[in-house]
């Protein structure tokens, strides 16, 4: 029976069982991000690490929100990683379902960069061909912030251009030029950089926010705002933008919903404030709640994904009886390494386990002879695989042995010394694998970590397959 037919894949790769639970805890989440939304839900935290699913969580969550009547809108922090002025990326994003005329509903092609670059184009700007990566890496965020606002309140509400603010700056800016007092000057440009800058920012926030809201199918819903993979940005500014939506979008009427892995962030506040900082009181005063669960209903999947993958899919030329202990701790096995491998990333646990298949069936002449139980077999060449994916240098290593005993008799000692590579142990065939295949500690320790199947390979008959199975998966049988 294929694994295809066995999981009920829907049309994007993913198991219909695992859609049907994440589309369940959309529809919980989006009715909390609702209800609490009406009253004084602000900001909302998504944590799950990479490959966990909430990206795909946020697209549901999209959905069922969409459907109650309120608008949504989204923000990739990697996508605008490069960009000089992410910032105003972001404002922008928060807007784009505008086109270039001011109107809501923009064609699917047209991006956050065009509209800034339309939008600052049509305002004069000397460029013909400015657009958010040109404009003057030097500029504060505040400053960033504020001309896009501007330009987008102009745009969505048509108003005369809002001057107050920048002539103030402009003024004071003249001033600090003229002044003699280097002090004076300084102040006085802090202050033209800054001048009434949290309430003016906010009074044209809620005017915005109000009349999106008017544009919805529902105007009684507060509207959205989607942050997604900010802990792929550099963290200086995944952290910098995440503060700049704490400080600056946290208004009535909107709720940002961000996805990150809580744990980078902690890890970026340590090193940001030099470990001055709890990082979880930190993430308590940037979201008024956490929605959870991501990360055990991966774990949950995924788990169902290997059982079916493991055990039921079609794993050709396996000859052997599967012995229910021993095949249950090759199960245990295999999840742990596939854990460090792919940690929740379910389609790279599928990827993975369909690459250990073909090679298996790849080498039908020798798997075919061999008589282990399928659940060891499978174990060994996917203990081969992972050392290929993770540890490239030590593959090319041993592939430099022309012979195919002496490939063999290296992965013997690798099995036979694996929990040894933890240790300062000076063994002589410990320190001479150690020179040969270039190790540093960590990698040592992983390998170690990977290999340790001996109990799986009780004798040096087994042992001496098991080193085969092995270079299987490495691609050097």
């Amino acid at each position: 029976m294929s694994s295809s037919v066995e999981l009920q894949l829907t049309a994007d790769g993913m198991p219909v069982f695992a859609h049907d639970q994440c589309d369940l805890a959309a529809r919980a989440a989006a009715h909390v991000l609702l209800t609490e939304g009406k009253s004084n839900l602000r900001a909302s935290l998504v944590s799950g690490s990479h490959g966990a699913g909430k990206t795909t969580q946020l697209q549901m969550m999209d959905y069922h929100l969409r459907k109650a009547g309120a608008g949504v809108s989204w923000f990739s922090g990697w996508r605008h990683k490069e960009d000089v002025d992410p910032y105003a990326s972001m404002l922008f994003a928060l807007w784009d379902q505008l086109d270039i005329r001011g109107n809501p509903q923009a064609p699917p092609a047209e991006g956050v960069e065009a509209i800034v670059a339309t939008a600052l184009r049509r305002k004069s700007y000397p460029s013909a061909t400015t657009t958010v990566r040109a404009r003057e890496a030097a500029e504060h965020a505040e400053k960033s912030l504020l001309a896009a606002v501007d330009l987008i309140s102009q745009m969505v509400l048509k108003a005369e251009p809002v001057t107050e603010l920048a002539a103030a700056s402009r003024l004071m800016s003249e001033a600090a030029t003229l002044n003699e007092d280097r002090f004076q000057q300084q102040k006085l440009l802090e202050r033209s950089r800054s001048y009434l800058f949290p309430r003016r920012f906010r009074e044209q926030m809620e005017v915005l926010v109000d009349h999106l809201r008017k544009r919805q199918a529902d105007p009684h819903l507060p509207c959205f705002f989607f942050v997604d993979d900010l802990d792929r940005c550099p963290p200086r500014l995944g952290l910098s933008l995440l503060e700049a939506i704490s400080r600056f979008l946290a208004v009535p009427g909107l709720v940002i919903v961000v996805a990150l892995d809580e744990e980078v962030l902690r890890e970026w506040v340590k090193s940001a404030y030099e470990g001055n900082v709890d990082g979880r009181a930190y993430v308590d005063k940037l979201f008024d709640r956490r929605i959870l669960g991501v990360e055990e209903r991966a774990r949950m999947i995924w788990a169902q994904i290997l059982g079916v993958e493991w055990r039921m899919a079609e794993w050709p030329n396996l000859l052997g009886k599967a012995h229910p202990e021993m095949a249950d701790r090759a199960v245990i096995s295999a999840t742990r390494l596939l854990r460090i491998h792919a940690g929740s990333d379910i389609r790279k646990v599928r990827r993975t386990l369909n690459e250990v298949r073909t090679l298996i069936h790849d080498a039908e002449e020798f798997v075919s002879k061999v008589t282990l139980m399928p659940d060891v077999v499978r174990l060994g060449v996917l203990c081969g695989y992972l050392v290929r994916e993770r540890h490239p240098r030590a593959v090319e290593r041993i592939a430099d042995l022309r012979l195919l005993d002496a490939r063999i008799e290296v992965i013997e000692e690798m099995l036979a010394i694996a929990p040894s590579w933890q240790t300062e142990d000076e063994d002589e065939r410990l320190a001479w694998l150690r020179d040969f295949l270039e190790l540093k500690p960590d990698d040592e320790r992983e390998l170690g970590y990977v290999l340790d199947i001996r109990h799986f390979l009780p004798t040096d008959v087994l042992t001496k397959v098991g080193a085969q199975l092995v270079l299987t998966g490495m691609g050097l049988r």
